[in-house]
């Protein structure tokens, strides 16, 4: 008796985990322009010029992935989202944090990583086995 495995047909299409994967990203790079604004109202999140150049760094490196259909990229965007963004928040009381910066851009972070996982764990077919 061989198990077989098979893919359930309601597993995402290649096609829409790199548009979900893209949008993220795109929102990844985006919020990096917060640390431009100086006008208090719209400031929501308070990005420093380390936390911009991360977010754009890994938001690039998130939408290569996409584009060249390789969702590990999600995962390592993600995964170093995450734990910078944690870094961030477990220095905080520290004089001078490893990464500095606000804790809302931190929070941001840890979010916008959380969502780089999710869409790469999606991107996977879910097999079932009989």
């Amino acid at each position: 008796m061989s198990a077989t495995t098979r893919t359930i047909p309601s597993a995402p299409t290649s096609t829409a985990w790199r548009i979900r994967g893209l949008i993220v990203a795109g929102f990844t790079a985006l919020s990096s322009l917060f640390s431009l604004l100086h006008y208090t109202p719209l400031q929501f999140v308070s990005v420093n010029l380390v936390q911009a150049l991360v977010l754009v760094a890994l938001g690039a490196l998130a939408a290569l992935g996409c584009a060249l259909r390789k969702p590990v990229l999600l995962l390592a965007a993600g995964a170093i989202l995450i734990v910078v963004g944690l870094v961030r928040l477990v220095t905080y009381g520290a004089t001078i944090g490893i990464i500095s910066g606000s804790v809302n851009a931190a929070a941001l972070m840890v979010g916008l990583g959380t969502a780089f996982i999710a869409i790469w764990i999606t991107s996977r077919p879910v097999r079932e086995e009989s």
